[in-house]
């Protein structure tokens, strides 16, 4: 009777073993027939939660005022999400060669000069330009400690937030899409779904009252033209790098840091002039990226003038 039991019990469990693989199968070739789709979903299924729930958006637990919702949203949402679709894609290989990209250091000191300096010297010229001597008179405590704090809080924004997210938009979406697209059209696509994932930083920052509402149109806006600058040059940069994820959430931390902490000291004025003047750095370089290259960022002429065009942004 035991030995009856035990294989009734051994028979149901394998059974509900092979339907569960069967759903997990199954979920995977959803996931595989349209991968854009559902990184976004699992993006912003991460980031609306998370900018909803006030004691993670109020959280004050992380250094510098570092949103704790921002960390979490970006980890499990896009860093997450590039992994799961890159695996339901490509496989075992697939995920391997993403997490080789997203740590590919081995690359000539001159770019990582570029990543680390464009924006904060960038920025402290411009200021020097408008403000004069006042761009750098002393700040409280010092240049030392100053200077400290950028770099402290440069690598808290690429350990807990850039490099999450650039595995999930450059590592995943870029490249997934490169050679679809021509450059150009590659930096719009991947800028205006980049702009919408940060929709929720907005609401968690503003509450979700009729304002924040009403104002989230424009600053979507705002923030598309911005992040299509940053796009172009961080698809120029990935190309120019042989594909270095970590390079681009180096620049893109760089930015962060930069304007989040440096432009206190050297921008004597309001966070609007900060933001206008570190953005701005951003627009010249993309500009010139863009004139330089004719609009290639990087991509080989020939490869270019090959891209098959696709019009269905899901594939």
């Amino acid at each position: 009777m035991l030995s009856v039991c035990h294989g009734v019990d051994q028979l149901w469990l394998t059974r509900l073993l092979q339907r569960q693989n069967a759903r997990m199968a199954a979920l995977l070739r959803v996931v595989a027939r349209h991968p854009v789709l559902m990184f976004m979903v699992i993006g912003l299924g991460a980031g609306f939660p998370t900018a909803a729930i006030r004691p993670i958006a109020d959280a004050d637990v992380l250094p510098f005022d570092l949103p704790l919702h921002g960390f979490l949203g970006g980890v499990l949402g896009v860093g997450f999400g590039a992994f799961l679709v890159t695996g339901a894609l490509r496989g075992r290989e697939g995920v391997v060669d993403l997490a080789r990209r997203g740590v590919r250091w081995r690359l000539p000191l001159r770019w990582y000069l570029v990543a680390l300096f464009t924006v904060p010297v960038g920025a402290t010229l411009i200021s020097l330009a408008i403000y004069g001597p006042r761009a750098l008179a002393s700040p409280p405590g010092g240049w030392s400690r100053a200077l400290a704090e950028v770099a402290v809080v440069f690598i808290l924004q690429l350990l807990l937030f850039q490099l999450a997210e650039e595995i999930g938009f450059t590592g995943f979406l870029q490249h997934h899409w490169q050679d679809r697209y021509q450059p150009m059209k590659l930096t719009l696509y991947v800028a205006l779904l980049w702009a919408v994932w940060h929709v929720p930083d907005h609401f968690a920052e503003e509450g979700w009252g009729i304002e924040a509402l009403i104002s989230a149109p424009i600053v979507f806006a705002i923030e598309f033209v911005s992040l299509f600058f940053a796009r172009a040059l961080f698809v120029w940069f990935y190309n120019v790098t042989a594909s270095s994820v970590l390079l681009v959430a180096v620049f893109h931390a760089s930015f962060d840091g930069a304007i989040n902490q440096l432009s206190h000291d050297v921008v004597p004025a309001s966070n609007t002039a900060r933001f206008l003047i570190f953005s701005a750095v951003i627009v010249l370089a993309a500009t010139t990226v863009i004139i330089a290259t004719k609009g290639r960022l990087g991509r080989a002429k020939k490869a270019v003038e090959t891209y098959n065009e696709v019009s269905d942004l899901d594939r």
